[in-house]
Order: C-alpha cells, then structure tokens, then sequence
C-alpha cells in the first residue's frame, strides 16, 4: 500500500512509557516511544489522531488510495437509499397494482426505512471485530437479490418482506461510512470528506425519482426495484476486487507487524484488532446514548432529515399529483430536481467551511482543535424549517401559487439539511472517533426510525388543518430539537469533562 507521510518535528516534552498493563512494550520500543517526533499537519499543529510509523495505517495512505476509498463507500450509502425511493413516484401505480391507496403504497418505503435503521445496529459489532469490508460486501451482495427479488413479487406481503431484508442490508453502507472516513483521515481534513460521504448519503433519495418516475411510467413498477438491484450488483464486482480493508488497531507495534499487502486487504488477511466478539458488543451502540454529545445531535438530525427530506418523498407522490395534475415522471422531475440542487449549493457551503473552522480556533487557542468549532456552521440548518413552511404555504395556495414556489421551498430546506448532516456527522465522530461506527450506526437509527413515522401522520394531519399549518408545527419541531445542539457550542466541551461523560473505554485502539 502506498504511504503518505505527515510531517515531523521533534519537541523537548519526554512522552511517558506506555502502561504495562495495556501494552507489552520492550525496553527499545520504550526508550523509542520517548524520543519519538510528533507528527503535524501542514500548520505546524500535532495531527489528531496521531498516526502510527506503520504502512498498514490507513492514516498514512497516500491521498489517491484514500480518495478511492471514500468515493466507493460514499457509492454503496448511495445506493441504499437510492433503492428504495426509485419506486416513490411510482406509489400512485404500486397501489393500482395491488390494490391499495396511495397511503398504503408509500408503506413499501416505510418499511425500508424502519429496518434499514434497526438492522445495522447488529452488524456494527460484526465490523468492528471482522472488518468493515466483508460487511460492505456482504450487504451490497444481498441487497442487490432482495431487490431483484422485488421486482418479481406477485402479493403486497410479498414485496414489504423484500423491502425489511433490504433494508437491513441496504441501510448498513450508510451506517458505518462515516466510521471508514474516521479511519481514513484526520480531524482537520475529515470535515470535507465526510462532506462528500453525506452528500452521497443524502442523496440516494434525491436522485433516485429522478430515473424513478420514467421507469414507472415506460417500464412498470416492478423495473424500480430491478434496475437498482443490477446496478448493486455490478457495485458489488467492483468493490470486491476495489475496496481494501480499514479497520486497524493501533495497539500494533510497527517493529512485530507484518505489514500487509494490497491484495492482503482485499483477500480478507489483513491484520485485524484482537477483540473476542461479545454479547455485550450489540448493546454499545446503545450505550453511546448516554453522552450528551451524541444524544442531542442525533435527535435533532432526526427531525431535520425527516422534515427537511423524507416529507417531500413520501408526501409528493401523491400531493403533487392531486395539486398540480402531475404525470409520474414530471412527480420524479418534481422530488428529485429541488433537492439535488439544494443539497449540492449546501455541500459547496459545508465540509471545507467547517474544516477551516476547527483550523481557525486551532490558531486562537495554541493548537487546540475542537469539535465545537464546526457547529459555527450549523445556522445553516435554521433553513430547513424555512424552506418547509414554504412548501407549506404553497401546498395550501396550490390554485394561486405555482408549483415552482413549492420547489423553492424543497431546495431551501435541503441547503440546510446538507450542511447540517456534515456537521452532525463530523461533531459527534470528532467527540468519540474510536467509537465513530456505533455513532454513525446510531445516527443512521435515529433518522430511520423517526422518519419511517411520517408517513402515517403528515398527509392526514394537513388535510385535517391545512398543510401550511401541518408544515408550520413540524418546522417548529425542528427548531427546538436545533436549540439544545447549537447551545452545545458553549455547554460541550464543560459537559464532555463532566465524569460521567468520560470516553467510553471499549475500540480505544481504532
């Protein structure tokens, strides 16, 4: 594997030997642990996590091999939610096919999207003991059959059984990424790579009706779960031969490590991290809810991905075509196009800006980078309640307001939700980067589980009120679940030194 090293200084401060208990260090390796220069990055400040002097260390990867990483994982978060919400344009024509409402149809989507949140929390564990790629692949391989599968089911309990075991396997990509990014880049850097990450993340839904709609309307239904599904499979190929290995103890000695090959990587004999694989490994990613800077972020992600996102795909279907007399492809157009955009606008405004803030405060405070520096740049998500009350008013003044008014108001929130996902991502893995896989796990929890709830309640709730009224209560949720994260900003590091939210002890060497 290529290596890219950081650059070095020599600093007077004698580092202390490694704890015996922890570490079996000879009295060489001791005496070099002490003498040992401090790697910094390009601003003379010590890189965070500080990397190893083994080759093995995806830390020091050189830049092309990193760049590859992050897009083919960015790729398969991509696809899970893009195969899922191919079929939402299509809701008015799955419920003609078998037999049921709009409202009912759009549960294939729910269904997805509940297991999709539930499922990864158990196969977490599973990577952090056998590896983050034979997860990938495993989870590319079998949701690429599920969703073939779908295309070819003759009953609605047919396709909702396909859609749970996609979603547990097509969800999985999407939460455990951000752990691949965590191992692949430093603190000061990882704000713009988690940024392409989430910008993929975020828009597997956006991107999906726009092919959606005129495979429904040309092809049939049964051709948006197909077509996705092929597409997962020939993923499949491609990483499989692509994708190296992530996972590394950092507990390694580099002067008793074998140092692993590219093929190593990729043929599963990789130097792995020796932790037995426990009953109590499946319960950490809920445990993590007992850190305040993991908890408020991930509730309020949950509401402005739901409010900010999921709405506009699970209510669109049928709202725009009873509002402005859509075709399917023109809905596809519809839920694909504002969305894209705001989200590519709000990306171009997000990793790199909240990057050179940790840069930034690092200068002010002798080095010091903090995670609280990056939520500067959470007044971005202050735009998602914005741009659904928006929609909102639009929707209720259909007769006099055109629909464009109701795309603006799609795109606006989705700047916002952009910027906003980067941020939570970036925050809460910076806080506790050794358990950056049950955090994402927990994050990607949080937003399935509350966002399969929509379905059920924001189409009757505005036809019950008025859908501006409707919007109006689900924008202010979004705002108070943003108070307590921005007041972070001042509260987390003083919360952070509090006892009982000292760092978890378990993947202390990842």
């Amino acid at each position: 594997m290529d290596n890219h090293n950081p650059q070095t200084t020599t600093v007077d401060k004698v580092r202390p030997p490694p704890d015996p208990k922890e570490q079996d260090a000879t009295a060489t390796e001791v005496e070099h642990l002490e003498n040992k220069p401090v790697k910094v990055d390009k601003h003379g400040f010590p890189l965070a996590p500080e990397p190893s002097d083994n080759k093995d260390d995806p830390l020091n990867w050189s830049p092309l091999v990193k760049l590859a990483v992050v897009l083919q994982v960015s790729w398969l978060a991509f696809l899970g939610p893009m195969s899922a919400a191919v079929a939402n344009p299509a809701f008015v024509v799955i419920g003609r096919a078998f037999d049921i409402t709009v409202v009912e149809a759009s549960y294939s989507l729910t269904v997805f999207i509940c297991f999709a949140g539930i499922g990864p929390l158990l196969l977490v564990p599973l990577g952090n003991r056998y590896g983050r790629r034979p997860i990938y692949l495993a989870s590319t391989l079998i949701a690429a059959v599920t969703n073939i599968a779908a295309g070819y089911c003759t009953t609605w309990s047919g396709l909702l059984a396909t859609r749970a075991f996609n979603g547990i396997f097509g969800g999985t990509p999407s939460a455990i990424g951000a752990a691949t990014i965590c191992d692949l880049y430093f603190m000061h850097e990882r704000g713009f790579y988690m940024g392409i990450f989430t910008l993929f993340l975020t828009n597997g839904p956006h991107v999906a009706p726009l092919m959606g709609g005129f495979i429904a309307q040309y092809l049939g239904w049964a051709w948006c779960y197909r077509i996705p599904g092929f597409i997962q499979l020939g993923s499949f190929v491609i990483v499989l031969f692509g994708l190296p290995e992530t996972l590394y103890s950092r507990n390694t000695s580099s002067t008793t490590h074998k140092q692993n090959s590219f093929k190593d990587l990729i043929t599963f004999r990789a130097t792995l991290p020796l932790h037995k694989l426990q009953l109590k490994d499946f319960w950490r990613t809920i445990y993590m809810l007992k850190y305040l800077a993991i908890s408020i972020p991930g509730l309020y992600y949950m509401t402005a991905f739901g409010y900010g996102s999921v709405i506009f795909a699970t209510t669109g279907s049928q709202l725009f075509h009873e509002f402005y007399g859509f075709t399917v492809s023109q809905t596809g157009l519809m839920l694909s196009i504002p969305l894209l955009i705001g989200c590519i606008i709000g990306e171009a405004n997000g990793g790199w800006l909240i990057d050179w803030m940790v840069v930034r405060h690092a200068k002010k405070h002798n080095g010091e980078k903090s995670p609280e520096a990056r939520l500067d740049a959470l007044w971005f998500g202050l735009l998602v309640p914005i741009g659904l009350i928006i929609e909102g008013v639009c929707l209720t003044h259909h007769e006099t307001v055109h629909w464009v008014g109701s795309a603006f108001g799609m795109g606006i929130a989705n700047l916002g939700l952009q910027v906003a996902t980067t941020v939570t991502y970036a925050y809460t893995t910076d806080c506790y980067k050794p358990q950056s896989a049950e955090i994402s796990s927990l994050l990607h929890a949080f937003r399935s589980i509350f966002s399969m709830t929509i379905s059920f309640y924001a189409i009757p709730l505005g036809e019950k009120i008025e859908f501006q009224y409707a919007w109006l209560i689900f924008a202010f949720v979004s705002i108070i679940f943003f108070v307590p994260f921005m007041a972070l900003k001042w509260w987390g590091p003083k919360l952070r030194a509090k006892s009982w939210q000292y760092p978890p002890t378990f993947n202390k060497d990842l």
